[in-house]
């Protein structure tokens, strides 16, 4: 096994690709009585349209999402019963590039791994079960509909990526649902669904040598599937002139959401890594509680404790979504866009505040190495490296007020902006 080592935190990383193409990582955490496992395949909502051997593959939106549900109903039972028993909590999720499955035990856990990577590896789909998945998912996806946070975020999404795949729901909608076959379940299974296209991170009370046997006995057993070439066929349009895109639901106040797309180029890697943070700070540094910004907007009424922002920085793509209930949606927008447009030229003042920001997340990363979920949550083994929760503190460590100038004012002169308005009934 390869070994990662982080001296400054006393932890170690192991790292192994089976020769199917499963790449593990183990980090043992002394004295933790818990394990947290995850599976994570590099498969997601915005890969519906690919190439496949050369041949163009499209799919209805949400197969990504559907498929997950599908992977717990086995023939005479379901997964989640099988975890039960075991004491074991599990659970799975879908994002745009990723769809991950996790359990953490403290006791029994060979017999979890063993469930965790049967269940995804061993698929069994029927037409009878596919048919009525669909209506399960219906329901989910109705009940977000009411959802007004849900809704609003999507929203905001679907207006900064206009026609094209992140214009669509995670889940899809009914009508897309309707459409997935049992042939398009299987066949997205077999071309994504694949060793060399997923990842296992394990962490917690672990020993790594006795781990790794377990799960190559468990990989022996199963047939390595035939190879494939698959390229994904992701295109996202510019987004066009800005508009303020506006629906009703059943909300106390209106509803507001600012959305910016980056238009740059970020790196791969730890450098993309340094990106993300660096622009977690700049928006920290203007509109966390700490700021000057928010503190103007809450005592003039403008926001309350509802007010958030959040940065993704995904496969292909990345935005940032700032929300708030407000009494005053029009001056809440105009204030916003002028706290944007003022970044630039302020952020360079704010070493003071800057370290103060840092010194807040060193705190935050310090609770989170407490927890073997977060330290999973923490990890991506898809993006040409493993990161961890380490790497992020030491980015953290070296970044300087420079770093997070110049790296927001290359997002900030490229970024587009669109707005999304819901008012009640």
């Amino acid at each position: 096994m390869e070994l990662i080592d982080y001296p400054n935190y006393n932890e170690k990383l192991f790292v192994q690709t089976l020769s199917n193409g499963l790449t593990v990582y183990l980090q043992p955490k002394a004295g933790f009585n818990k394990t947290t496992a995850v599976l994570g395949v590099n498969y997601g909502s915005i890969d519906s349209q690919f190439l496949l051997n050369g041949e163009k593959v499209i799919q209805p939106a949400g197969i990504a999402h559907f498929l997950e549900h599908k992977m717990f109903d086995k023939k005479d039972y379901d997964v989640f019963e099988l975890f039960n028993k075991t004491g074991a909590r599990s659970n799975a999720f879908t994002s745009f590039t990723k769809t991950n499955y996790l359990f953490s035990t403290a006791e029994s856990f060979k017999d979890n791994l063993d469930i965790l990577l049967d269940f995804v590896q061993i698929p069994y789909f029927t037409q009878e079960k596919v048919e009525r998945e669909k209506g399960i998912i219906d329901q989910e996806i109705n009940m977000y509909k009411n959802d007004p946070d849900n809704q609003a975020y999507f929203e905001t999404i679907a207006s900064l990526y206009p026609n094209s795949v992140l214009s669509e729901d995670i889940a899809g909608d009914v009508a897309s649902v309707g459409k997935i076959t049992l042939a398009d379940v299987e066949l997205a299974y077999k071309t994504f669904y694949r060793p060399e296209n997923m990842s296992l991170f394990i962490t917690g009370k672990l020993d790594p040598s006795e781990t790794l046997r377990w799960i190559e006995d468990n990989q022996a057993g199963k047939q390595i599937p035939t190879p494939v070439r698959v390229k994904r066929l992701v295109e996202l349009p510019s987004t066009g002139d800005e508009t303020i895109q506006q629906s009703k639901m059943d909300v106390s106040r209106p509803k507001v959401t600012l959305g910016l797309r980056g238009n740059d180029q970020v790196p791969t890697g730890r450098e993309g890594l340094k990106y993300e943070i660096a622009l977690s700070v700049m928006f920290d540094l203007f509109l966390s509680e700490n700021s000057v910004e928010y503190d103007k907007l809450y005592h003039d009424e403008i926001i309350d404790d509802s007010f958030s922002w959040e940065f993704e920085n995904e496969r292909g793509f990345h935005f940032a979504v700032i929300s708030c209930d407000t009494a005053k949606p029009r001056e809440l927008i105009k204030r916003l866009k002028q706290i944007i447009a003022d970044i630039p030229e302020k952020i360079d003042s704010l070493s003071d505040e800057f370290q103060l920001q840092k010194n807040e997340l060193f705190g935050n990363y310090i609770e989170m190495m407490d927890s073997e979920e977060a330290i999973s949550g923490q990890f991506d083994g898809f993006i040409g490296e493993p990161v961890t929760i380490y790497d992020e503190v030491e980015i953290l460590k070296s970044m300087t007020l420079a770093d997070v100038s110049a790296i927001a004012n290359d997002f900030l002169s490229r970024a587009t902006v669109q707005e999304v308005l819901i008012k009640n009934r």
